[in-house]
């Protein structure tokens, strides 16, 4: 009740204090203190002083107005006007976003890059027709594996119960396809499902495992990028609508600027959070070549099901062949 009660003082109408003026209310999973906020937040003063105060973004880190799920149920009716989401929130306004985000289809983020920077106008272009704008694209990171008990295989992991988010249910079903045990629950009940055994393992990008510090209640984790996630900035279409238009050009540069500082931010705190995890217990279990194929087996096992019930195929098909072809570029003599 109380979450509530803060979610609607936060969402409340602050027009007489901001009349004349354009405030836009942008929601994000991020850490409050952690590299992303603080990029945001710059973000948010950059286009306060640029428009001389006639666009004002309010930000709300750390998930206190809901899961991304609720972030995009709460821009569709005016609650929020923007948010910084990952591709699980993407996808959930148009699945060809999961396209980037296929678990196993890339190695690094050298061939990660190559194919999203061939296709990300397509997917903004996509998102702009279900009234999104994107103001920006960055990074989340790479999601990986944490366990209360040390796992490996993907046999060991079957067996566990598997945390998946309760409101966003296309990463449950991929791993229902793949042959897995995934268990509905809330962000905000991973911890307390930890400590009470209703899940014992989960999947997370490495940043959100530190400032969650979920890492304290499963401390082991498989050392295998499982799936790259793709971030983005986006606007409601109606709340970009209100914007007066001479400040557009202005927004999306700094938007732009920020999305690159976001990128940067992600992978260095992937590496720096995972430092510091280990300097706190996490116990990384390395897998050999043998084991990494035995992941890539079952993972491409649910392909066949995300072409044809979740990524259009002209687009999981798109991103599969940029990817061989960088590939063959990087073989070539």
């Amino acid at each position: 009740m109380m979450r509530l009660l803060f979610s609607i003082l936060l969402l409340s109408n602050f027009a007489p204090l901001f009349a004349g003026k354009t405030v836009i209310r942008m929601g994000t999973l991020a850490p409050k203190g952690s590299a992303w906020h603080k990029i945001l937040m710059q973000m948010s003063q950059d286009v306060r002083k640029q428009t001389d105060g006639q666009v004002m973004i309010r930000l709300y880190p750390g998930g206190v107005v809901g899961d991304e799920s609720e972030m995009i149920r709460k821009m569709r009716i005016g609650q929020l006007q923007a948010a910084a989401i990952s591709n699980g929130g993407l996808g959930e306004i148009e699945p060809a976003a999961y396209a980037v985000s296929v678990p196993m289809m890339f190695n690094d983020y050298e061939e990660w890059d190559y194919v999203r920077q061939r296709v990300n106008d397509e997917l903004g272009e996509a998102l702009l027709k279900k009234k999104f704008v994107v103001l920006a694209w960055s990074d989340v990171g790479w999601l990986y594996f944490f366990s209360k008990n040390k796992m490996e295989t993907p046999d060991q992991m079957k067996k566990s119960k598997m945390a998946s988010s309760a409101s966003e249910s296309v990463m449950g079903d991929i791993f229902k396809w793949a042959g897995f045990n995934p268990v509905p629950i809330t962000t905000v009940d991973l911890i307390s499902g930890m400590q009470t055994g209703l899940v014992n393992s989960c999947f997370l990008p490495i940043m959100i495992a530190e400032g969650t510090q979920l890492y304290r209640y499963a401390p082991n984790m498989i050392n295998l990028p499982w799936a790259p996630l793709q971030g983005a900035v986006v606007l409601s279409r109606k709340a970009w609508d209100k914007i007066p238009e001479q400040h557009h050009p202005t927004i999306r540069r700094i938007a732009d600027e920020a999305g690159k500082k976001l990128r940067e931010a992600a992978r260095a705190q992937e590496v720096s959070s995972l430092e510091a995890m280990k300097k706190r217990g996490l116990n990384v279990t390395g897998i050999s070549g043998d084991v990494v194929e035995s992941w890539r087996r079952v993972t491409e096992s649910a392909w066949p099901r995300i072409r044809s019930n979740l990524v259009p195929a002209d687009m999981f098909d798109r991103v599969r062949k940029l990817r061989d072809e960088f590939r063959a570029s990087k073989a070539s003599p």
